[in-house]
This record gives structure tokens, sequence and C-alpha cells, in this order.
């Protein structure tokens, strides 16, 4: 989960939350703070859960792409559903209150839940029978 998170995540969201910045010239009222969001939640959230569960079947679970496709398939609408309910409160705190050099570190403190959430979705649920 470290290359994930130090290969990709971290580097996207530090370059993201820059880009935001530049567009709307660290505004912080409430009409652009929506925007943002708006923003983060129809383009990086999307394309970071879909990149999560394709890299958690392959590279953490080494399951076959057949698999992971599959799975991502019948799982992907329900977690990209479950994210916007829960990421849309964590941007508006984050692009509200938040230096922007504190941005990244709130959102992987925020993402570390996301992730065992994540994860707990990600696999397949067995039960074991006494």
């Amino acid at each position: 989960m470290q290359i994930l998170g130090a290969g990709y995540l971290g580097p996207f969201g530090h370059y993201f939350h820059i880009a935001l910045e530049k567009i709307f010239k660290g505004k912080k009222d409430s009409k652009t703070v929506a925007k943002k969001v708006l923003i983060e939640q129809l383009t990086s959230s999307p394309l970071n859960n879909l990149i999560f569960m394709i890299y958690f079947g392959l590279v953490i679970e080494g399951q076959p792409w057949a698999n992971v496709k599959a799975r991502v398939r019948k799982g992907y609408p329900s977690v990209q559903y479950a994210s916007w309910m829960f990421w849309p409160v964590v941007g508006v705190i984050n692009y509200k209150f938040m230096p922007l050099h504190f941005r990244v570190v709130f959102h992987s403190l925020v993402a570390f839940c996301w992730g065992i959430f994540l994860n707990l979705r990600a696999r397949p649920v067995a039960l074991i029978k006494p």
C-alpha cells in the first residue's frame, strides 16, 4: 500500500491541490469551495478509487486481471457512491479551513480510514463455519 500512497496518491494530491489553488487563486469563499469539491469529486475521486481497486486486486492480492476486472465491475459503483457520500464533507473542511501546505496531510489522515473501508470492501467475504 505504501507504493500506491508514496508513488501515486501523495504526489497526485500535492499537484492536484496546487493546480486548484492556481485555478481559483486561493479563494476560500463558499462558492469557490463548492467548485473545488465538485471538481475533485468528478475527477480525482473516481480515478483514485478505480486505481486503488485495481492495485489492491493485482498487487496486494495477486489476482489475475480477469478476476480483478470482474471485481471492479461489480464493486466499483458502490465504492464510488460511498465515496460521494463521504469525501465531499472532507473536501469542504479541507478547502475551507486547511492551509494549502496541510491539505495533503489532512487528506492523507482521512484517507487512512477510507483505505480501511476500501480494503474491507475489496476483499471477498468468506464465512468461517465452526
